[in-house]
């Protein structure tokens, strides 16, 4: 890892594009500008799903875990605006695999008090957020890689 001498005395990693408390350089800029997007479309498409959840009272459960997932998709993008660091990109993952995680077991098997959408593979708003958060989790992944690469 080469380190060089940038503007008021702030030393970088030529190899990550960041500093050495996780800030961010425009090196990694797009990637990160990427992924918070990716964060605010998963937040989008459950919101818009958000209130057939509620309405479901035996399963109003599923409407709080989308909260949840809309409120952390929030913080997440928030996050790699503000820091580019494996902790934020693990986050990220776990946020893009989540739900994905969850719709293959929901369309497979069921939700407790919710097998409505069991074999409803193909429903519109669930089949892009399954597109977004597998491109999200790859670039995640990519981007804990190139830094781990970065710092041995």
């Amino acid at each position: 890892m080469t380190l060089t001498e940038k503007p008021r005395g702030r030393a970088v990693t030529t190899d990550t594009g960041r500093d050495r408390r996780g800030l961010h350089t425009p090196q990694d800029s797009p990637q990160r500008a990427l992924g918070a997007v990716g964060l605010v479309v998963i937040a989008l498409i459950h919101y818009a799903d958000a209130s057939s959840k509620y309405a479901a009272a035996d399963a109003r459960y599923i409407f709080w875990l989308y909260v949840a997932l809309i409120l952390g998709c929030a913080l997440g993008a928030g996050l790699l605006l503000l820091r580019n660091t494996r902790a934020v990109w693990a986050f990220v993952a776990l946020l893009a695999a989540g739900p994905f995680v969850s719709y293959v077991i929901n369309r497979a098997h069921g939700l407790p008090r919710a097998t409505d959408d069991v074999g409803n593979w193909l429903e519109p708003l669930g089949v892009a957020s399954l597109i977004v958060e597998v491109l999200l989790f790859a670039l995640a992944v990519a981007q804990i890689r190139r830094m781990r690469r970065g710092t041995r």
